[in-house]
């Protein structure tokens, strides 16, 4: 997308912890279009359980991430933070769309009619705005308790059809990957359009390699955090290929002098089944903190 930096500060604001604990608000591809190119989602329910939340900081953390999102959205976004319960993001094509699910859909409708935002025409019913940003256009819409904001009034339209009914979803589609996890953040690739893009431009030799479709997801368990990435690959050359480049960085790795590479290294495994290559990081909650708070000590330091 075009403007990632204000989907990403829009997300980071969202993640507030609001009063009581829901049930969870897991990946839902019914709710996202089919023609798409990439899929993520953050469960903020779930994320709200966590140890590793309020070790990052919790809702101090949330609360100075807001003052880097953008002006015209920061009343909102403080608002949400008492109501929100997981957001989604896609990408279809230059441009995609954020959706915004809370648990307050009166309370969501009034927030959104104080924004400074004219009123566009209704899509399948549902009230739609439109708000100036400088050079650029925000595309709102309130789908009972969901806010949807869109880069453009294709992308908007597009959503809101989907959350209607109206439109295919990627719950029926063939393109999504067998896997695709479920966990406080998942994050998918859906056909082979973004990976080529990311090939191209990718440092890492990995990513250069062919895949066919990427998986990601985090989750926490009785304090241990758990990172899993999946990637289909086009061969059985780029399979091995993939394998031993990430054997040969663990390698060199271990010879680091930094004990917390050495306690990442030892949370890592690397296994392939059949065409896929999967990497699955497990770290204690304890040495995530610390990592955290060292990392913290570090930006102190270095501003001073």
């Amino acid at each position: 997308m075009r403007h990632v930096m204000f989907t990403a500060c829009l997300a980071l604001a969202t993640l507030g912890a609001g009063a009581g604990l829901a049930s969870a608000t897991p990946f839902e591809p019914a709710t996202i279009p089919d023609q798409i190119q990439a899929v993520g989602h953050l469960d903020v329910d779930a994320l709200r359980k966590t140890q590793i939340f309020q070790a990052a900081g919790g809702q101090a953390m949330i609360d100075a991430a807001l003052d880097d999102a953008p002006s015209e959205f920061r009343a909102l976004a403080r608002s949400l933070t008492r109501t929100i319960r997981g957001v989604s993001f896609w990408r279809e094509g230059e441009h995609g769309a954020l959706h915004v699910e809370t648990r307050d859909a009166r309370a969501l409708a009034q927030l959104v009619g104080k924004l400074p935002a004219r009123p566009a025409q209704a899509i399948d019913g549902y009230p739609t705005y439109v708000m100036e940003a400088g050079a650029r256009s925000h595309h709102i819409a309130v789908f009972g308790d969901t806010l949807v904001l869109a880069e453009t009034a294709d992308s908007l339209e597009h959503a809101v059809h989907v959350l209607a009914g109206k439109a295919a979803s990627l719950a029926g589609s063939n393109k999504l990957p067998i896997v695709s996890r479920q966990g406080v953040f998942v994050f998918v690739t859906v056909g082979d359009d973004l990976l080529g893009a990311i090939q191209k431009s990718a440092h890492s030799k990995v990513l250069q390699l062919g895949l066919r479709s990427l998986v990601v997801d985090v989750g926490e368990t009785a304090g241990t955090v758990t990172a899993s990435a999946r990637a289909e690959m086009r061969s059985a050359d780029a399979l091995q290929k993939g394998k031993s480049i990430l054997e040969g960085l663990r390698a060199m790795a271990s010879l680091s002098d930094d004990p917390g590479a050495r306690t990442l290294l030892d949370g890592v495994t690397v296994t392939t089944n059949g065409l896929a290559l999967e990497v699955v990081a497990k770290l204690s909650v304890g040495d995530i903190a610390k990592a955290i708070h060292t990392a913290k000590r570090a930006g102190h330091h270095h501003q001073e």
